[in-house]
């Protein structure tokens, strides 16, 4: 493969005239903003690849093209054709504190494990499931079926690179916010807990409840798609966060991009198009305990499209 990239870079740049720099400038914009219109798509396709192929081949092989002449940095954005936007009982206020960095020598307070039993007050609300409406044709546990499949094939793959084998995460961003698309499911007992969690700002630039765009470039402010391992524990200026170890080429940024799962104000149990992150899963007060203590110690969490590819 890499022969052939370095041959069609050959071509590219010995036949005719050499670009001139502002072509090259607009060929690297171009590489970052490629779309891809998943509504196209086969529905509930079939895969065995256990990292996202975003692309075709050929356009995968322009993309890598591209990345050897102007680096890693090149983006792909995911444009979804979303449902019927549903009927909710407001809008939450988005993320407004500064957004968060990640800095190797930076020392956080960890958060004790055992900080992270449930209170009374902490019991979760009656979750409202997704259905084909909303989501990806669901079980009989609520979790859509495309999206569960591919998170155990990757499960049952990577026995090694996955320490916590009790439970895993399931992230349905074809959903509306107001859904509970995040899926807990406890992998010894099939019980599912669906929760409400966060897209990005940059995911959903107007606002209307649904991601559409995803990337996996630096200060984006949007989602990531692709499977993760959970990391350490630790207090921020979100209050109880989970470092995120992006393990796909879609979301290979996540921890130096601080992408994490955090308590939040913009994120509630309820019937409400819920507030935007930066990235970020983030969830809400009620939840975070229950969320953090589950997913800790290296969990897989695959965030996807049901009915797409990804």
């Amino acid at each position: 493969m890499k022969k052939i990239m370095l041959i069609a870079l050959s071509v590219l740049l010995t036949s005719g005239p050499l670009m001139a720099a502002q072509s090259l400038e607009q060929l690297r914009k171009s590489s970052e903003e490629i779309r891809i219109d998943t509504g196209s798509l086969r529905k509930n396709s079939a895969t065995t690849q256990y990292e996202i192929q975003p692309t075709p081949v050929f356009e995968q092989l322009i993309i890598n093209l591209l990345k050897l002449i102007f680096g890693d940095n090149g983006d792909i954005e995911i444009a979804t054709r979303p449902g019927e936007a549903p009927q909710v009982e407001g809008t939450l206020e988005d993320d407004s504190l500064p957004e968060e960095e990640y800095k190797d020598e930076s020392t956080y307070t960890p958060v004790d494990p055992s900080e992270l039993q449930e209170t009374p007050g902490d019991q979760p609300q009656q979750p409202q499931q997704p259905g084909p409406a909303q989501g990806g044709q669901a079980g009989g546990d609520g979790i859509p079926a495309d999206l569960k499949r591919k998170a155990l094939e990757y499960f049952n793959a990577n026995p090694d690179k996955i320490k916590n084998r009790n439970y895993l995460g399931i992230v349905d961003f074809a959903a509306h916010s107001s859904k509970a698309r995040f899926y807990i499911l406890n992998v010894q007992s099939g019980e599912v807990r669906a929760i409400r969690v966060a897209h990005g700002k940059g995911s959903d630039p107007d606002g209307d409840g649904y991601a559409n765009k995803f990337s996996n470039v630096p200060n984006s402010k949007a989602s990531s798609l692709g499977f993760y391992v959970t990391g350490a524990l630790y207090n921020g200026s979100r209050g109880r966060s989970m470092r995120l170890h992006g393990q796909s080429a879609t979301n290979s940024n996540a921890l130096s991009r601080a992408v994490v799962m955090h308590e939040s104000d913009y994120v509630r149990e309820a019937n409400m198009t819920q507030g935007r992150s930066f990235g970020c899963l983030a969830v809400s007060k009620t939840e975070i305990r229950g969320a953090l203590s589950s997913l800790n110690g290296g969990a897989l969490i695959y965030a996807g499209l049901s009915n797409s590819e990804f």
